[in-house]
């Protein structure tokens, strides 16, 4: 059985590598006669995109019928072009001398992009490596998304966490530029302009730290242009809290309920400890989303990857209802997932999450895209950049068989990845 399961493993990664040879290094790539996801109309128009290198150059809409000549011509009639998806919440490089090594990252990196995720934010692991992953893949030398990478800052207790040793093997976890342990006392300018010498975006704030620290590491971040972002609850400073210090992304919605709270733990390792009340309609929950509203905070729900947990399994309803509310009271939410990427056929992690945003929190499928593109361009601090269809912008797309705005499953129904300009067939 373990055979089998290898071998037909190994097909896969065969198969996929073959069809990353069906990409096009032609300076020119003119896609015409699509549907084109338009964000300022929240419509499909019918339309052309002149790729020039890795920029969308050129957009016109109306029907054409002739080719550009010298450039790769794709006749794309009853296709439907989305920006390319990002996924705003994966671990790479947690064990990179174990489970995530580099052959078996290669091959979740060209999976992830051959479902279309052209960007991905890994929330903590070695910089080292994600630094190494990043140059790979910007400069295309591997099939895989874009990444950008935190890196980690806690209280001292934190980093008896395993993963923290993992992530900092060679040095000292909570000594190490990207999983760097914080008090009272710490030099945050300095150690947070060592933590972008790592090439990382942003900081994400963890756990066991209070809210005058927590303060005290956005202010320092956002003078050095950083972003922070921070689980939904970084114990024991509460959501509402966090929002007013000024984080900018929240992650893990059903960490929100810790809102109603009048005691949380100082320990992160208590964040799942299971609540007996729990009730979306308590008024902190409502005045909670006008704070993060009035403080444009995103929330990064990751509600999916709560679905089997063994620890609590009432997570996955809380983080239903939150994210839910969430959205009814327009705060703005994007798509990440945090899942394992061990079994690389099943449907992509992504994909997972975007089907439960539409099926169980009610999300709209436009919103649903808006939340995995620009949304979490945003989060990143790239929505100039990537994140929507528009001239200027990096050529980071997904042409799709199907209408997602009827169904978000269709998002998964993948005629080509488009990455950087270039194409990646997808069978």
């Amino acid at each position: 059985m373990k055979n089998t399961t290898l071998i037909s493993f190994l097909l896969i990664v065969f198969n996929f590598s073959l069809k990353a040879q069906d990409k096009n290094d032609s300076t020119q790539i003119y896609l015409r006669n699509a549907y084109i996801l338009d964000f300022q109309t929240d419509e499909f128009r019918l339309g052309n995109i002149l790729i020039e290198n890795d920029i969308i150059s050129k957009i016109n809409y109306g029907k054409s019928s002739v080719d550009k000549e010298g450039a790769s011509n794709y006749n794309l009639e009853t296709f439907y072009i989305i920006p390319g998806l990002i996924d705003a919440h994966v671990h790479l490089g947690t064990d990179p001398s174990g489970e995530d090594n580099l052959e078996v990252t290669k091959q979740r990196l060209n999976y992830l992009l051959f479902n279309g995720v052209t960007s991905v934010r890994d929330m903590a692991g070695d910089a080292r490596y994600l630094s190494y992953l990043s140059r790979l893949a910007l400069l295309d030398e591997i099939n895989a998304p874009d990444i950008y990478f935190s890196a980690l800052f806690a209280g001292d207790s934190f980093f008896k966490d395993l993963r923290t040793k993992a992530a900092s093997k060679g040095t000292k976890a909570g000594q190490a530029p990207w999983m760097r342990a914080i008090n009272s006392s710490s030099n945050l300018n300095q150690l947070i302009a060592e933590a972008k010498g790592t090439g990382a975006t942003g900081i994400k704030v963890y756990a066991d730290l209070d809210y005058n620290i927590v303060k005290n590491i956005v202010a320092a971040a956002h003078k050095q242009n950083m972003k922070v972002w921070a689980h939904a609850t970084v114990f024991p400073v509460k959501p509402s809290e966090l929002s007013i210090a000024g984080v900018d992304v929240l992650s893990h919605a059903t960490l929100l309920a810790w809102e109603e709270e009048n005691d949380v733990p100082t320990d992160a390792a208590l964040r799942y400890s299971k609540r007996e009340y729990f009730e979306v309609n308590n008024p902190v929950f409502t005045k909670l989303m006008k704070t993060l509203k009035a403080n444009n905070t995103i929330l990064d729900a990751t509600v999916n990857v709560y679905r089997d947990n063994p620890k609590d399994t009432t997570l996955i309803q809380k983080g239903i209802a939150l994210t839910k509310l969430a959205y009814q009271k327009k705060v703005e939410v994007g798509v990440g997932t945090d899942m394992e990427l061990d079994d690389l056929t099943a449907i992509a992690p992504i994909f997972q999450e975007m089907n439960t945003l539409q099926k169980e929190v009610g999300m709209k499928p436009i919103d649903i895209i808006r939340a995995a593109t620009i949304v979490n361009a945003k989060m990143i601090g790239k929505e100039n950049s990537i994140g929507s269809i528009a001239e200027g912008k990096k050529a980071n797309m997904v042409v799709l068989k199907l209408n997602p705005l009827i169904d978000i499953k269709n998002c998964s129904n993948i005629k080509y990845a488009i990455k950087n300009g270039k194409v990646f067939k997808k069978e």
